[in-house]
């Protein structure tokens, strides 16, 4: 290993420290940096911490409790894109509340979990946003509103991830989901394929839809934005 690719995993280290801060942005930022360089100069956990070469175990995060169920193609999202897989998790007389269960090797998905969250939360602020608008015009913002909404996020989600994935090709392999994380996940007994309930889409919702995509498109912690300078 040369000095380059020793200051490479220093820089490594140190943001994989700082992903420890109370500062949940810098946290997140620190997060995604570490992860980008790691996939940017193809540097293995291993190499950071060669105790974490010997296994790594598929492990779970699991995400506060919901009823929307807008969450759960957002949740699946954001996981697929950072190496995981969400899966939802519900019990009997939950009374329609569920959680989400984020796997993956460890850091990945602290990282996976810790960006939905954020995301929820920008989401949600959004929609409080909207809808005081529809209540000063007289209308409700209800599930259909929500849903077609946060389709449009999504979607600009979506398009945010595969520009960066576009830049670099390497970057594009490494957010792939390793094998040993399908097959865990895979092997859970009682898997079923989740059904989303349908939703209303009309022209109304069309503006929704655009504001949807703008904000899931420039969403900060996406990757391009919040980022600690290299």
């Amino acid at each position: 290993m040369n000095e380059a690719d020793n200051k490479i995993i220093d820089k490594i280290e140190k943001l994989i420290a700082l992903s420890g801060s109370d500062n949940e942005n810098e946290a997140k930022a620190a997060m995604l940096k570490a992860q980008e360089l790691m996939a940017k100069y193809e540097i293995e956990m291993s190499q950071i911490n060669p105790d974490k070469a010997k296994e790594r175990p598929v492990v779970s995060y699991t995400s506060p409790s919901f009823r929307d169920d807008w969450v759960v193609d957002l949740g699946c999202l954001i996981a697929g894109n950072f190496r995981c897989r969400a899966v939802i998790s519900s019990r009997r007389r939950s009374g329609g509340a569920f959680r989400l269960k984020f796997f993956g090797f460890d850091e990945d998905a602290q990282i996976s979990i810790n960006i939905f969250n954020y995301a929820v939360k920008v989401i949600r602020r959004r929609m409080a946003t909207l809808r005081a608008i529809y209540a000063e015009a007289g209308r409700e913002f209800g599930r259909n509103e929500k849903m077609n909404y946060v389709e449009g996020f999504n979607a600009g989600l979506h398009q945010n991830f595969e520009d960066q994935k576009k830049q670099s090709e390497t970057f594009a392999l490494a957010c792939l989901v390793p094998a040993e994380v399908n097959a865990f996940v895979d092997e859970i007994p009682g898997m079923e394929e989740y059904q989303g309930r349908e939703f209303e889409r009309s022209r109304e919702h069309d503006l929704l839809r655009q504001y949807g995509y703008i904000d899931g498109k420039n969403f900060q912690n996406a990757g391009d934005k919040e980022r600690l300078a290299e």
